[in-house]
């Protein structure tokens, strides 16, 4: 019978050649882990980032609101992650000073990711320069933007928006530089009597903060457009001078303004004129002559000036007589 090998005849023949077996454990690992490595392929995602921001310093520049996910795992395991199972995340409130960082992207795995092994997660880009200001803020007006024409013959005359200012915060640079706040587009094409509706605000940067709120209530006062002509240096006519009686000063000039009616020609606007009616006058004196308007037909008058003529008269000059 052969005796049994003793512990230290069996730790000798173990570590009979060790280095070549060394080298030789070495290999077998490395061509399995080539081997699982040709066994995994690659897909690509894109995930939306999560912000975390500080309260005293936020991003002055703009970043990416998505990032390329990279997975590389088995080939029937990698299609059952989703993009919700991928969590993608900057964490901006650690910077607590004015400069320019280098922020890692940071991946986490939810859901059905959790289960798949191998799984290997590669954010694209894998850390994002960003811009750090102090916050400011501040109240600023809105405006409406208008898009389009009112139907013919139809006027704005005021509009309402409530509320008429808000508070926006952001960084400093940026909010120092805004003036305003516009409304999304208000349509006003064919409209044709007052209307209201809720407009959304539009922000010039995603890097501002609406605080008050996000929509404002818009009320438009329309009314019908008269037309209206405005005629100047308008002569002003003497009529029922008495014969004895005479006017020694340059008569001044009038203004008119007319309303045609629809379908008026304006044109014919020209023919009005202004008129001193010295009826029941016979002695000299200065007086104040109440004007009239003298208008063509299809025509209203608005207003007029002036609304009387001052002037002396005089005693016309008597003419000699011969027989």
């Amino acid at each position: 019978m052969r005796s049994p090998m003793s512990l230290d005849s069996k730790i000798s023949k173990l570590l009979e050649n060790w280095p070549a077996k060394v080298i030789s454990l070495v290999m077998a690992i490395f061509i399995m882990f080539l081997y699982n490595l040709t066994r995994l392929e690659q897909r690509v995602i894109i995930v939306p980032l999560n912000i975390s921001e500080g309260h005293s310093y936020v991003p002055a520049t703009e970043y990416p609101k998505t990032v390329r996910v990279i997975i590389r795992g088995d080939r029937e395991q990698i299609y059952r992650v989703r993009e919700s199972d991928i969590v993608a995340s900057l964490d901006l409130a650690r910077y607590s000073s004015e400069g320019v960082f280098r922020v890692p992207v940071k991946l986490e795995r939810r859901g059905d990711a959790l289960n798949i092994d191998p799984l290997e997660l590669k954010a694209e880009p894998s850390e994002i320069p960003i811009s750090f200001e102090r916050l400011a803020a501040k109240r600023v007006a809105i405006t409406p933007t208008f898009k389009g024409f009112l139907e013919q013959g139809y006027v704005l005359i005021s509009y309402e928006i409530l509320p008429s200012e808000i508070s926006i915060e952001g960084p400093t640079s940026l909010v120092s530089s805004i003036k305003d706040i516009s409304t999304d587009i208000i349509e006003l094409s064919g409209k044709t009597s007052d209307f209201s509706l809720s407009v959304p605000l539009v922000k010039p940067s995603d890097l501002i903060r609406l605080v008050d709120a996000n929509t404002v209530k818009f009320s438009a006062k329309i009314q019908i457009q008269e037309r209206r002509v405005t005629l100047k240096n308008v002569p002003i006519y003497i009529s029922n001078l008495d014969p004895s009686l005479t006017i020694s000063d340059q008569l001044p000039s009038g203004k008119i303004t007319l309303v045609p009616q629809p379908g008026q020609d304006e044109t014919l606007a020209s023919d009005a004129s202004l008129q001193a009616d010295f009826k029941g006058i016979v002695k000299p004196g200065l007086y104040s002559i109440p004007l009239t308007v003298n208008t063509p037909e299809g025509f209203e008058v608005e207003a007029y000036e002036p609304l009387a003529l001052n002037v002396r008269l005089h005693s016309a000059p008597v003419l000699p007589t011969f027989h």
